[in-house]
């Protein structure tokens, strides 16, 4: 009954090619758990949904507090069975982008990271779903998800990865056909993305939407509309300044439920791609996850 997990992904981010990183990581877990005169049982992960196996087991013991450490992806999947009960989520940061992470303003130090979610506050903040898939920062259809396919079939990881993926590919992407509902509005026609934004970070200081906040009970939509690979390389200019303002090709919305429908939908959650077709409804659930420890967000008064 109660205690601390800790479960690391020792394959994530920049260092997680060495062959010692998951033994590296876990020892300074246990540093600094011993640093706050707390007992934890430190786990690292063996395969792809070995995380949320080990979440589920330590929320059925009514753990305190489960601590993910790892990229987007990683969170998301620890996250999963956490949502909704009264264990506390932590975040340590290991990931090519860190979008949750730098939205949270968790610190790029693992033991500081540590430190902070052992120690708290606790706060709560709002979830999104996309179907039945939940997402924790950010969820998309069409290009992004596109990149995000590639990019996981890279060897080696990283935000240069990431970027030069991204610029391969702009060029021969062809925007697909969509019926896009937003709250009350409809959008039909060939879009380049659409993109629903709990927090405001896709990481490496890109901002799918700069006013997103996974504290208010909404989500901010972006439809960006088809056009040439120069347009569209302008148009991305937004996501460097954070813009959050409709402008010519680019709509902004702030929405509770929205839906998508098309007969290929390729997706993510988190940056985590797959595909589907039809109709995914999209909604967002407010304070479904308890955080430990993430400077940005406001503690509430009930927690």
């Amino acid at each position: 009954m109660g205690g601390i997990a800790i479960i690391i992904n020792p394959i994530s981010g920049g260092g997680g090619h060495r062959r010692d990183a998951g033994d590296a990581r876990a020892a300074i877990a246990r540093q600094a758990v011993a640093a706050a005169r707390r007992d934890a049982e430190v786990v690292v992960t063996r395969a792809a949904g070995h995380g949320a196996e080990l979440a589920r087991r330590f929320v059925a013991q009514q753990a305190d507090l489960v601590i993910a450490w790892g990229g987007d992806g990683t969170l998301n999947e620890v996250a999963g069975p956490v949502i909704g009960t009264t264990t506390a989520f932590g975040i340590v940061r290991a990931g090519s982008g860190e979008g949750l992470a730098r939205s949270l303003r968790v610190p790029r130090d693992p033991a500081l990271a540590l430190a902070a979610a052992l120690a708290g506050p606790l706060a709560s903040m709002d979830v999104g779903y996309f179907g039945d898939r939940h997402f924790l920062n950010v969820a998309g259809i069409g290009f992004d998800a596109a990149v995000g396919a590639a990019f996981n079939r890279r060897k080696r990881r990283g935000l240069f990865g990431y970027f030069t993926t991204t610029l391969t590919m702009i060029a021969g992407y062809a925007p697909q056909q969509y019926q896009v509902t937003l709250g009350g509005d409809q959008i039909a026609g060939r879009c380049f993305l659409i993109g629903f934004a709990n927090g405001p970070q896709y990481g490496g200081n890109l901002q799918l939407s700069g006013s997103a906040n996974p504290q208010d009970g909404w989500l901010d939509a972006v439809v960006i509309g088809e056009g040439s690979p120069l347009k569209q390389l302008w148009r991305t200019r937004h996501l460097l300044k954070g813009v959050n303002r409709s402008s010519a090709g680019i709509r902004h919305a702030r929405v509770q439920t929205a839906s998508v429908t098309g007969d290929r939908l390729v997706c993510h959650v988190d940056g985590e791609p797959f595909e589907t077709s039809g109709r995914a409804q999209v909604r967002i659930v407010p304070g479904a996850l308890r955080v430990s420890g993430a400077a940005g967000l406001s503690p509430r008064r009930d927690e």
